[in-house]
């Protein structure tokens, strides 16, 4: 099946607060253990709302949708999977309760930003296609700001510890170079957010002393890391795939395995469904 998450700002006289609109069957229509497309699309229209803040509000939904009782949501962005147990559908949750909780909470925690948020969502499938479409060119727009940027232009990385809620050892540090672990942040985006709720997910992290250029480790990184991966973590490895590499949440991209046969690496991304040259499929690769 189809996914995709998208949240685009809009002009005040666009869109009516609080209007959720379903296209396309609901759960109902769903086999038990089945599967549907789905398409999620956002628009947040407010007097002091940028473009910029667009990223930073859509990854959220990883978030708001995971405090719901029985909802899973994991990855992002075009490679997102939700799953709604049985307790959770017989209690009456349907596709516009999804509308209510992100509409609520975008309200919640960004009421001087949001002004107006109104929600779609559809499993029709081709509504779907339409949105995945439409979003492509929207998602790389947002890379492409920091495409010309280096880890040696800065002096400040921006750490998120937003999937720690399943992943509570994790932390991701964002660099110039390197983006979130799930793809959907960026530096610049760790920045926003940061000037945004300066007690959020993202942090600065000044990286201070380089103890090792080749690996990419620094004094203060180290110390962050270590702080708020409840201190299960010592040292981090930007550059590295061998020593001290960053840890891992549920919403990552791709895997890069070590192929010892081959004397080399093997990628697979998210969306390759067959079996891999270390035999397994990626969903059995995740650790």
């Amino acid at each position: 099946s189809k996914a995709v998450e998208l949240l685009e700002m809009a002009e005040l006289d666009e869109i009516d607060d609080g209007q959720i609109t379903i296209h396309g069957q609901d759960i109902d229509a769903a086999e038990v253990g089945g599967a549907m497309d789905l398409g999620i699309h956002i628009r947040v229209a407010g007097r002091k709302m940028k473009s910029d803040f667009e990223g930073i509000f859509e990854r959220q939904l990883h978030r708001y949708c995971n405090e719901a009782m029985g909802f899973m949501h994991t990855g992002q962005r075009n490679q997102v999977w939700c799953r709604i147990s049985k307790d959770t559908y017989k209690a009456g949750f349907r596709l516009e309760h999804i509308g209510t909780i992100l509409h609520a909470k975008i309200h919640d925690e960004y009421g001087g930003l949001a002004d107006k948020v109104s929600v779609t969502v559809t499993n029709d499938g081709a509504e779907v296609t339409k949105l995945l479409e439409h979003s492509e060119p929207v998602y790389q727009a947002r890379d492409d700001r920091v495409a010309d940027m280096t880890d040696e232009s800065v002096d400040t990385f921006y750490s998120c510890t937003l999937c720690q809620s399943f992943a509570p050892n994790h932390v991701c540090m964002i660099t110039p170079e390197r983006l979130g672990l799930c793809g959907a942040y960026n530096w610049l985006d760790g920045q926003a957010s940061y000037e945004i709720n300066p007690t959020g997910c993202n942090q600065p992290v000044p990286k201070g002393e380089c103890l090792d250029e080749k690996l990419g480790e620094w004094v203060n990184v180290n110390k962050f890391v270590h702080e708020h991966s409840n201190r299960s973590i010592e040292r981090f490895s930007a550059y590295s795939l061998m020593e001290n590499p960053m840890t891992s949440c549920g919403c990552f991209e791709c895997i890069l395995a070590i192929v010892p046969e081959a004397n080399g690496v093997m990628i697979v991304n998210r969306e390759y469904g067959g079996d891999t040259p270390i035999g397994m499929p990626f969903s059995t690769a995740v650790p």
